[in-house]
């Protein structure tokens, strides 16, 4: 390109019709620009190019990325060796370029710029409106840029009132295999339907975009979302703050129109991003029409979901997810009604749920569950399950977390629901419950977790809540031969209030016929108004309690001791005279420390057909009047009763 700085003669440099026309008649450039005039076409030389990039490089601006630097990243030889440049707007480039096709071509529309060069060989790409720009004569001039797409080549302006899907997937199309910039809508939001996102894409969005679903996404399959994701590998969505919503009272039926589906995909990363008021959820996670029965390896990170019909996050099938520093709010509509829902669809043992991971997550105001994990679908077919939640926090939903109906015999599957840190506050009903879950089926674990002024509706006989911080127990709906398989340590109920509604710390109860097997209970302790620290129902087995500090239980009165005394101290502090204590039935895991704390005799009868094993034989009772003497007594499996230890003459 000739430089008119450089070369005053440029104005009047020949160029060739080799390069315009091919019939060898020259032409010089005054002529040529007077020629055109009428058509609004405009001469620029390498000089205004070259300065145009200038400007870029010191601006460290998205056109940064869509242009490079000079050097080795601008990457334009055929561009800078051009002896035409012609300045036009979109609609100019396709009704002239034909004239000269071999000119570069600059589009001046705001929030298009950019350059334009003919690709011969291409005679099969549609016209985008963007990056591809078919004329009169299907040529196809491309944009000439570096790794990034801007959403505004395309058309898109966000008047909050003109629907632009096309306009956005055609960006999204364009960026596959670079970098997709979003710019700030001009008005309320960009309108969409559905959209369409490739592999290979980094989408970046300029804070306090939004995007608006329409209102007419198909309710009935194959139903519609805003955001696919499907079938798809390395996605990366950076938001920034933007927010994706759609007009919540348009979805007044149905459970299905979500703002993000990410169905059968690998490599999702999205961050920072708002998915509100949706007919469904705000984030899905599954196998929706996929070719693929799972995803593997999504992350979710400080992205909120607030105000969704459904859930604000669903899990059906995946292998590797990460949910970090994210908050489901305020989910109301259609069941389950929760902030996070993980329920796998089952499809013939297909679902997955390994590797999952939310970490300092919150879920709050939710009708239902702050965090449910429901797995009535999953059978010993299904992999093992792997899901842990550290550090996370409910408040004010129905229940904080809950896991719910592993089931029996063909039906259990295996695995593990890990809580560790987590708190649970001012919740309706309990703030950790597991229901339904057989022993055989997924084993349960809580870890310093604690729940804080929970029971609010204050209902202490509730079946399913029963007053209490934490809760293993049926419902109706999944029944159950046997429930268990759950373990807390260090775990607290707190009840903090000026008048406390929490009447268990710990409850462990049946609503049928069910036995109960494989409890424990380490360290566990109740703190705040007159809550018992452990509710054990009579038919328990196997529940251990290793508490240490021993909570101490005062029975001043004659008393039979219930199984909630498991691994504490009872003793006889305040009473007025001698006291018989009735053993509960023996059951295995069960164990007691019974102390003589006030000076008066402490009788120990077992249940009827039952003993005491001791090493002068069985014994129907022991007693003991002497101040300090104590005895632990341990169930077992027979009925009978073992002494662990003692002092003083118990015999």
């Amino acid at each position: 390109m000739r430089n008119q700085q450089t070369n005053p003669k440029d104005e009047f440099a020949e160029v060739s019709d080799k390069d315009l026309a091919g019939s060898g008649v020259k032409i010089n450039r005054r002529k040529l620009l007077a020629s055109l005039g009428a058509a609004g076409v405009t001469f620029v030389t390498g000089s205004l190019l070259s300065s145009k990039f200038q400007g870029v490089a010191e601006a460290k601006s998205v056109t940064e990325n869509v242009y490079g630097l000079q050097g080795d990243k601008l990457k334009l030889p055929d561009l800078l060796n051009l002896d035409l440049c012609i300045s036009v707007s979109i609609n100019e480039l396709r009704t002239t370029a034909d004239l000269f096709p071999e000119a570069g071509y600059f589009v001046k529309d705001a929030g298009k710029e950019g350059w334009f060069l003919l690709d011969s060989a291409d005679t099969t790409s549609p016209d985008n409106a963007g990056t591809v720009i078919l004329t009169t004569q299907s040529r196809r001039f491309k944009r000439v840029y570096g790794e990034t797409v801007v959403l505004s080549w395309f058309g898109a302006v966000g008047d909050g009132t003109a629907a632009e899907t096309q306009a956005l997937q055609n960006a999204l199309n364009a960026a596959a295999g670079k970098r997709l910039y979003i710019p700030k809508q001009r008005g309320l939001y960009y309108l969409s339907g559905q959209l369409s996102v490739p592999s290979n894409i980094v989408i970046e969005f300029e804070p306090g975009t939004i995007i608006q679903a329409i209102d007419t996404l198909n309710k009935k399959s194959p139903y519609e979302r805003l955001i696919r994701i499907k079938n798809v590998k390395q996605v990366r969505i950076i938001g920034n703050g933007a927010t994706l919503q759609m007009n919540k009272a348009a979805y007044s039926s149905g459970e299905q129109a979500h703002i993000f589906d990410i169905s059968g995909s690998e490599n999702v990363v999205i961050e920072g991003i708002h998915a509100n008021d949706s007919g469904g959820d705000g984030f899905y996670i599954g196998n929706y029409e996929a070719t693929q029965p799972l995803c593997k390896d999504i992350v979710l990170r400080q992205c909120t979901a607030n105000n969704n019909r459904r859930q604000g996050l669903s899990v059906i099938s995946v292998d590797g997810l990460l949910v970090e520093s994210c908050r489901f709010t305020n989910t109301t509509g259609t069941a389950p009604k929760s902030g996070v829902d993980i329920e796998p669809n089952n499809n013939s043992g297909q679902d997955v749920l390994k590797k999952i991971r939310f970490v300092d997550c919150v879920a709050e105001g939710n009708v239902g569950r702050g965090f449910l994990v429901t797995l009535h679908r999953m059978t010993a077919a299904n992999e093992r399950i792997d899901i842990t939640f550290e550090r996370c926090r409910t408040k004010g939903n129905s229940f904080g977390s809950s896991v719910n109906y592993g089931g029996e015999g063909s039906q259990a599957v295996k695995g593990e629901v890990t809580f560790i840190d987590c708190i649970a506050e001012n919740e309706q009903y309990a703030g950790f419950s597991v229901l339904s879950n057989s022993p055989e089926s997924v084993k349960v674990i809580y870890v310093r977790c604690k729940a804080v002024n929970c029971n609010t509706v204050n209902a202490p006989v509730d079946p399913y809540g029963y007053g209490s911080s934490f809760i293993v127990t049926t419902v109706p709906q999944f029944p159950r031969s046997a429930i268990g398989n759950v373990e807390f340590v260090e775990c607290a109920s707190i009840d903090e209030r000026s008048v406390p509604l929490i009447a268990r710390g710990f409850s462990v109860k049946k609503n049928s016929a069910e036995a109960i097997r494989n409890i424990r209970f380490v360290n566990c302790t109740a703190r705040g108004g007159t809550q018992r620290l452990l509710y054990v129902d009579p038919a328990a087995d196997l529940v251990f309690a290793d508490l240490s500090p021993q909570p101490e239980l005062p029975l001043a009165s004659a008393a039979a001791i219930d199984p909630g005394a498991n691994g504490h101290l009872i003793t006889n502090t305040g009473a007025f005279g001698a006291l018989a204590y009735a053993l509960p039935t023996s059951r295995k895991g069960q164990q007691f420390t019974v102390a003589v704390e006030a000076p008066y005799s402490v009788k120990l009868t077992p249940q009827s057909g039952s003993s005491i094993r001791t090493p002068a034989g069985l014994k129907a009772e022991l007693v003991s009047a002497n101040l300090g003497d104590s005895i632990t007594l341990k169930g077992r499996s027979d009925g009978n009763w073992d002494i662990a230890w003692f002092v003083g003459g118990w015999f």
